[in-house]
């Protein structure tokens, strides 16, 4: 009789497996289920004072949009959200074409706006990294799901963006 080997998916040293779990469908109704502040603060390397705030989008029919939701990271009180050193946005869309022809529409106006563009991994998916004059921006989509990562350039430099971004867009993504 043969005994079949079982098979193990393999982690990496943060202890995610190589292929996380991806957000499908309704999306998490508050920062903590995004990235916690203190998540954000390991993938930038500093602690990021305050606490996150949430801004629930609306659906627009328009571009195909179902649901929103924006976390504010670092902001003190009394601060504006247009502050925030880093903002992490997830929306869901009607299908999968609604979201990447939105990530599209953004790389497009970002290029159209002097950012530079190069493709970054989030995960085991691939994201367009964009770097303009005072933020970077990544943005990605999984099936009907995008994500956006905006960080100022005083808070995380452009040559170490994809990696610091790409782990706060790869933990949106995934949901807990």
């Amino acid at each position: 009789m043969v005994v079949p080997v079982p098979e193990f998916t393999p982690f990496s040293s943060t202890g995610a497996s190589s292929a996380p779990a991806r957000i499908v469908g309704a999306l998490p109704t508050g920062c903590g289920a995004i990235a916690t502040a203190e998540e954000v603060s390991d993938a930038v390397g500093q602690a990021m004072a305050g606490t996150a705030r949430p801004v629930a989008g609306t659906a627009d029919q328009s571009i195909g949009r179902t649901a929103r939701i924006d976390c504010y990271y670092g902001l003190t009180d009394g601060q504006e959200l247009q502050d925030a050193p880093i903002r992490v946005g997830l929306a869901s869309y009607a299908d999968a074409k609604a979201a990447t022809t939105r990530v599209e529409k953004t790389v497009d106006e970002e290029r159209g706006a002097g950012a530079k563009a190069s493709q970054v991994q989030v995960g085991p998916d691939k994201g367009t990294l964009l770097v303009g004059k005072k933020t970077v921006t990544l943005v990605a989509t999984y099936q009907a799901t995008t994500v956006v990562v905006i960080a100022q350039l005083s808070l995380v430099p452009a040559n170490q963006a994809p990696s610091m971004l790409g782990k706060i867009a790869n933990r949106a993504l995934s949901p807990r």
